[in-house]
């Protein structure tokens, strides 16, 4: 399948932010400050100039573009914490922000490693032609200098070419190049080596620079899925596109959530349910892949795929036949859950894998459609142990949380602690866990379901890092 894209493309899960922070008494000759996320580890953050806070909330891979008055200014990036507070993890005092000058000021390294700071770079805008497409590339990844040991070599040629003799240019780790000026065309392809070597890490595919554009290029750590160690960030002011190795797919796991009398099942991917199944005799509770690989994905093709679950060994009906479409990049768990006699759903979560560095990433999935509103604890454990912990007189983190829902990604403090389930009107407790232990930088999901046990109504099925890794 031949694939194009057009840069600068749609924004791509990038929220556009602006702001100013220019008084009426102050010189009326103002600059342009571009402010861009790109520290993997590293969470949401506010940036303030002169001790105010002019962009609240930034996530990786967001900017802003902001006009300050020209003159000095203190930038400082503030990183938010899961307790409220915030952090300074970036300050730059005594910035000189000149009239006739665009900047650019990019948060990059990483938190984990305190590598993270200030990239700043200037730019006067200058062309010779303004038809042609300006670009200027930044190197700010640091799994890239990793993965290649060193630079990396940037091949711009003409989709479809062989890579010539010599690279278009050659830059390590927090340098940049450009403004280069190419012609315009839909016919581009950029491809990434480690230096020297004709291993490509990364490759584009098709795609196409505008008749005057202006973009600047920034190459981030891959944060979502494949072997590509980066992909591209676009900034075309403040709009940021996110451009994946052309090569990397989609990834799908699957929970058997539906009890009894839902018999064992076979799931069938883009096979007719009388093929080879892609797995086969799924319990009740399993996963795909099972442990201790419950944070692995099977790979799929962007694009439709059909999704196909029987009885196990049974090919004459399906309990679900879906047709799933998956972008690149895209990652998703399907929790087949409900009730047989009433026809299974196939309930469809996006994945987010990031790991931060200052928090643990939290996820819960209500799968249980036996107990259809419920309210879900999360209390700190206490000193004499999870059977000592009680509910109290806690709020819950989610109220009247629904069958087939989400939490999405909860900010959570490093420390151990129990989960508990209850009734809608938190009267009943239908399920407690053990203490847990949350990390930083580790990421959990805990899905609900029916206990077929005695201990109580419900149980969950754990994925992610709840899974130890077994070497």
């Amino acid at each position: 399948m031949k694939t194009k894209y057009a840069l600068p493309m749609v924004l791509a899960g990038s929220v556009v932010l602006s702001g100013c922070w220019l008084d009426d008494d102050d010189d009326p000759a103002t600059t342009s400050v571009r402010v861009l996320h790109a520290s993997s580890d590293a969470p949401a953050v506010n940036v303030r100039v002169n001790g105010d806070v002019v962009v609240p909330g930034a996530d990786y891979k967001q900017a802003a573009v902001l006009t300050p008055g020209a003159g000095l200014a203190d930038i400082a990036v503030d990183g938010l914490l899961p307790s409220g507070a915030t952090a300074t993890v970036i300050s730059a005092d005594g910035v000189s922000l000149r009239a006739d000058t665009n900047y650019d000021v990019i948060a990059v390294g990483k938190v984990g490693d305190e590598t993270i700071e200030p990239l700043i770079l200037t730019d006067d805008g200058a062309r010779d032609d303004a038809n042609s497409a300006r670009l200027r590339v930044v190197h700010l990844s640091p799994e890239a200098e990793t993965v290649a040991a060193g630079p990396v070599d940037v091949y711009v040629t003409a989709f479809g070419d062989p890579l010539p003799a010599e690279a278009t240019f050659s830059f390590s780790f927090k340098e940049s190049v450009g403004p280069l000026e190419l012609p315009a065309s839909d016919d581009y392809q950029i491809r990434v080596t480690a230096a020297g070597s004709n291993g490509v890490v990364f490759d584009s595919g098709q795609i196409g620079l505008p008749v005057g554009s202006d973009l600047l290029v920034g190459a981030v750590d891959n944060t979502v899925f494949g072997s590509s160690p980066v992909s591209l960030l676009v900034l075309n002011g403040a709009e940021v596109s996110e451009l994946l190795d052309i090569g990397t797919g989609a990834g799908i796991r699957a929970v058997h959530n539906s009890s009894a009398p839902t018999p064992n099942v076979d799931i069938y991917l883009n096979e007719e349910p009388d093929g080879s199944p892609a797995a086969t005799d799924l319990a009740f509770g399993e996963t795909v892949p099972g442990a201790p690989s419950t944070g692995e994905y099977v790979p799929l093709d962007a694009g439709d795929n059909r999704v196909a679950v029987t009885a196990t060994g049974v090919t004459a009906s399906t309990a679900i036949d879906a047709t799933l479409n998956f972008a690149n990049g895209d990652l998703n768990t399907v929790v087949a859950a409900g009730v047989l006699a009433e026809g299974l759903d196939a309930l469809v979560f996006a994945d987010n894998n990031r790991r931060i560095a200052t928090e643990a990433k939290l996820r819960v999935i209500h799968g249980a459609i036996e107990a259809p509103t419920v309210d879900v604890f999360l209390i700190p454990t206490d000193a004499g142990g999870a059977e000592n912990t009680l509910i109290g007189n806690s709020m819950p983190a989610l109220d009247d949380f629904n069958y087939a829902e989400s939490s999405g990604y909860l900010g959570v403090a490093e420390g151990n602690y129990v989960v508990f389930i209850t009734s809608a009107d938190g009267a009943t407790v239908l399920y407690k866990s053990p203490s847990l232990n949350l990390e930083v930088g580790g990421v959990y999901t805990a899905i609900a379901r029916l206990n077929e046990g005695p201990e109580s109504v419900a149980t969950v099925t754990l994925m992610d890092d709840f899974v130890p890794v077994i070497e």
